[in-house]
């Protein structure tokens, strides 16, 4: 089976519906979000409804979309705060109801799913040095594991000496994984890349070959940037999507 897995969405409607219509070409059969669905973004709305349609999916809880129903001081900045209050104010009792019931991690078919650190999923933090990710290769019950939170584009291999290894992988390359080693991998963001990439980012794993091939997707940021603007939400936020940081 093919799973498309996404994350870091952050209510960008324009680079969902381009990363799931790419996913669908390439034979998805079966969608993750590796949570942050909402925060920064003008569309919450339609991306949580659009979430949901799709088939088979899996999704684990992020940081802004705990936001929408935790304590206030959880919230970084004030600029994510102020995303945070419009956010909830456009949600339904049913959107809150299903951030609610998410899970900070999912375990399916040998293969783990979190937001952030797996050894300490709660707290948010960044999985981003070799270091980081053998606590996360520590703390799983199986040898692969997948994250966002960062926004950018990663793998974390152990190697034969127990080492951890760390490459950035090209786009569009079906990458093999070899079964008695452990992985950490980042699936980059689709609605706010951060590698001076302007283009959406997500992975499709193939069961059966147990591969991973990262797809980076264009679409219309522009028509994100003039609805960020339009809801009068706070620039920076629209002005990075051009900018892939």
């Amino acid at each position: 089976m093919k799973i498309a897995i996404l994350s870091d969405i952050h209510s960008n409607l324009e680079a969902l519906s381009e990363c799931c219509r790419v996913a669908r070409e390439q034979g998805a059969e079966k969608f993750v979000c590796l949570g942050d669905s909402v925060g920064y973004g003008p569309d919450p709305v339609a991306v949580l409804d659009m979430l949901q349609g799709l088939p088979g999916l899996i999704c684990v809880l992020g940081n802004h979309d705990e936001y929408m129903y935790n304590s206030i001081e959880v919230r970084s900045s004030a600029p994510v705060q102020e995303v945070a209050d419009w956010t909830i104010r456009q949600l339904s009792a049913a959107h809150l109801d299903f951030l609610k019931s998410l899970p900070y991690v999912k375990i399916e078919n040998g293969v783990t799913y979190v937001h952030a650190t797996l050894n300490q999923p709660s707290n948010w933090g960044y999985v981003v040095k070799q270091e980081q990710a053998k606590k996360c290769m520590d703390a799983a019950r199986t040898n692969l594991v997948f994250y966002g939170h960062v926004h950018i584009p990663m793998i974390f291999h152990e190697r034969p000496d127990n080492s951890v290894d760390l490459n950035y992988p090209p786009a569009g390359r079906k990458i093999p994984l070899h079964l008695n080693r452990r992985y950490v991998i980042n699936v980059g963001s689709v609605g706010q890349p951060r590698d001076d990439n302007t283009e959406a980012c997500f992975v499709m794993y193939d069961e059966e070959s147990h591969s991973v091939t990262f797809n980076r997707v264009a679409y219309d940021f522009q028509k994100t940037i003039e609805k960020i603007h339009a809801n009068k939400l706070p620039t920076d936020f629209a002005a990075r999507l051009a900018k892939g940081r």
